[in-house]
């Protein structure tokens, strides 16, 4: 988030969640309340003449209020230092950058690993997301050095019982992003030509799952890390909802019954449609609205692309590849060109 306050304009500033007071507020609560003050000077309505003073005003207000309510509950996201006690009687330690609730847990993002506390009514969950992982199979070793680099790394980099929870640890390249940071680092939206690349990589890792017979079910900027470097997408968070494919899915996030096929979560099997839809959802959310209906309005990317997005996905991730390289990127941005995206750890976790 933009953190020179004189440079937000009222419609910024209120297109800011309320329950996501880190994408304004940096640092910890010192630092957040200092921020506040300044940007109270700036929009109280006995100072500011703008129409939205007032709204803005009120805003900021209960987004400091849910910052603090963030912080003392131990779920803000910012960086910090984590020692777990292990039940074997080892002591480990993780500094990580970013830190972020999901349904199961805590996920700490640090400069070569990620880490998941998952809690300990989930077991079952963490046995499932290893069994899937231990059984990623590749028809040659060219498949494997171009598919296995954007998957997690087994054996674990550590893996350990606390007295309330699960943590796995998994190694990650130091270039990889966690893509929901890098989506509130650009306050919500990201140019097209981005979430172009990033569509593409993650259709060709579909391609992989149909191939392996295995379903992710979790796909969201929540479970992708993206190189902006390489324009490539790593796969490391969500592996707890996978499955094979045809078997009875053992639990799903919220994001997967809102957006997968109403069909499928009927009969609670995995389909490779479930994940071809949630990359759509997350191209969606990519360029700022999740549900689409604004998209063709605002036209925040070409019509061929918004068209694309808002259709339903197809059983087939070959064909869905190839219909959006050779079609839908054609018909909106004409001949391939490298978007350059200079971002790095250092300008995301300052």
């Amino acid at each position: 988030m933009n953190t020179d306050f004189a440079t937000l304009s009222a419609a910024a500033l209120l297109a800011i969640p309320e329950d996501r007071p880190e994408r304004l507020f940096k640092g910890g609560l010192d630092e957040a309340k200092k921020a506040y003050r300044l940007l109270a000077m700036r929009w109280h309505p006995d100072r500011n003449r703008d129409p939205s003073a007032l709204a803005v005003f009120q805003h900021i207000g209960r987004m400091l209020g849910k910052a603090e309510e963030k912080i003392a509950l131990g779920a803000w996201p910012g960086r910090g230092s984590l020692q777990f006690a292990a039940r074997d009687g080892k002591a480990y330690e993780i500094n990580y950058l970013r830190r972020h609730r999901f349904e199961l847990g805590t996920m700490y993002v640090a400069g070569s690993v990620v880490a998941f506390e998952i809690e300990r009514v989930h077991a079952d969950l963490i046995d499932n997301a290893e069994r899937v992982i231990k059984g990623f199979a590749y028809a040659d070793d060219g498949m494997r050095e171009q598919i296995a680099r954007h998957l997690p790394p087994f054996p674990f980099a550590a893996a350990f019982e606390t007295t309330n929870a699960y943590v796995i640890v998994m190694r990650k390249r130091s270039d990889l992003l966690l893509l929901r940071d890098v989506l509130d680092h650009f306050d919500g939206r990201m140019d097209p030509r981005h979430v172009a690349w990033i569509v593409s990589a993650l259709l060709n890792l579909c391609c992989y799952f149909d191939y392996a017979g295995v379903t992710h079910n979790a796909l969201s900027p929540d479970t992708c890390f993206i190189s902006p470097e390489e324009h490539s997408v790593s796969v490391l968070g969500g592996w707890w909802y996978a499955a094979r494919s045809g078997e009875r899915m053992a639990a799903a996030p919220a994001r997967t019954l809102d957006w997968a096929p109403h069909q499928l979560l009927a009969t609670k099997r995995a389909d490779i449609r479930t994940d071809l839809e949630l990359v759509r959802a997350l191209g969606r959310e990519l360029l700022g609205d999740i549900g689409g209906t604004r998209l063709g309005r605002e036209h925040t990317a070409r019509q061929a692309m918004v068209d694309w997005l808002r259709l339903p996905a197809s059983g087939d991730p070959i064909e869905e590849y190839r219909i959006w390289r050779t079609q839908v990127l054609h018909d909106s941005f004409g001949a391939r060109r490298f978007a350059e995206l200079p971002l790095t750890q250092s300008d995301l976790y300052r």
